[in-house]
């Protein structure tokens, strides 16, 4: 009688398990955008059975939205990592490379037309659970002022929201805004435009100060 090989089954913590599906989506969507893959093709690359994906993440769409949440979690905290550590007058600059240089990442890129293009509410849960923008404008802030006022964190709110709007908006949309200004895409159009948005918050952060009471 044959002998039956049996494969052992790697035991793993809730958490592990999840990062390491994560994992695999990601390798997932560096390939192809999620609407071109689903749930079947995430299970092949994890070595798992897609029945496992739906058990944590309760199917394929929350298995991309945690992607999503995963990476714009990492990129919040290295934004306030660096908000704590950097000087003030070199902080516009600085923050909107570090953005810049996410959305310069495919998989961050398709996970974010993903999310926004369907509008979908996951995207608005998260923004109102984290309130990153809030969080990064308080701390910045206080690199600003001893003691700011709300007068202040809100104009920083509305710079900060101005800023990650462009960049979003030109990282998505960059070869039709390109064309339409009779341009190719390049690097040094991308550089250009985060050199204009950077003059841009620097001046409206220059007048915020000014008009700021101490």
């Amino acid at each position: 009688m044959a002998a039956i090989r049996r494969t052992r089954r790697r035991r793993r913590a809730p958490e592990v398990a999840q990062q390491e599906l994560l994992d695999a989506a990601e390798r997932v969507f560096a390939r192809s955008h999620p609407d071109h893959v689903g749930l079947k093709d995430v299970a092949r690359e994890a070595g798992v059975s897609h029945a496992l994906i739906v058990h944590y993440f309760g199917g394929y769409s929350g298995l991309v939205e945690a992607s999503f949440e995963r990476k714009v979690r990492a990129l919040r905290e290295r934004i306030l990592a660096r908000v704590q550590t950097t000087k003030a007058p070199l902080l516009p600059g600085e923050l909107l490379e570090m953005l810049f240089r996410a959305l310069e990442d495919p998989v961050f890129l398709r996970l974010t037309r993903w999310m926004f293009a369907s509008e979908r509410p996951a995207a608005a849960n998260l923004a109102m659970r984290e309130q990153g923008l809030q969080l990064i404008a308080r701390q910045l802030a206080h690199t600003l002022e001893t003691r700011p006022t709300q007068e202040l964190v809100t104009e920083l709110e509305l710079i900060l929201l101005c800023a990650v709007s462009a960049a979003y908006g030109y990282a998505m949309g960059k070869y039709a805004l390109a064309s339409a200004l009779g341009r190719q895409v390049s690097a040094e159009l991308d550089e250009q435009m985060r050199q204009a948005l950077t003059q841009m918050i620097q001046a409206r952060l220059r007048t915020v100060l000014v008009a700021t009471p101490d």
